[in-house]
């Protein structure tokens, strides 16, 4: 999309955000991947003996994230991309917070779900679903059941990407059919 004239500039800066975001999503990854549970403020060693390789912010941040989010933090660089990428092609905003939407709400659904499994220890649901996913998790058993809530959770979870790939090929064809002549 480009803009009129008068908005080169605005056009620029907008570029130049995406730009600047991108290393900013490769850094929280790095963070991530490289996450250690050994790592400062977690345990009992000082933030010079950090391991993860985004340093002692990179620690914060993969700590933060993964306390949160669980394993559903992996889709916070993924948002951050989908930003950079939003920014450098020009693209309307409102694009942007409907794909962030959808994939809030599929991780949302998938982490709440996951930390429900019940063959799991504790720890370890807690670990795949982060402080928020526990706790959702926890209301929908308390309010379903476990096993319902399993169920209605997964169900939720698959037919998320059903419903994004309609409207995906719903708007493709919208779009096809307006660029007929």
């Amino acid at each position: 999309m480009s803009f009129p004239p008068f908005s080169r500039a605005i056009e620029r800066r907008m570029h130049a955000i995406g730009l600047l975001l991108v290393p900013v999503a490769a850094f929280v990854l790095l963070s991530l991947v490289t996450h250690s549970e050994n790592d400062y403020p977690n345990s009992s060693l000082g933030p010079e003996e950090v391991a993860n390789r985004g340093g002692l912010p990179g620690a914060l941040v993969s700590y933060g994230v993964m306390l949160a989010l669980g394993y559903g933090g992996y889709v916070v660089p993924i948002l951050i991309g989908l930003l950079a990428w939003n920014r450098i092609r020009g693209r309307r905003l409102l694009i942007l917070l409907a794909q962030s939407g959808w994939l809030l709400v599929l991780t949302t659904t998938g982490i709440a779900t996951a930390s429900l499994i019940p063959i799991f220890p504790e720890y370890l649901r807690f670990k795949i679903g982060g402080a928020l996913g526990f706790y959702l998790g926890r209301q929908m058993g308390g309010v379903l059941g476990v096993d319902l809530a399993l169920v209605a959770g997964g169900l939720v979870f698959l037919a998320i990407p059903c419903v994004m790939a309609y409207l995906a090929r719903r708007r493709a064809a919208r779009q096809a059919k307006a660029s007929e002549p």
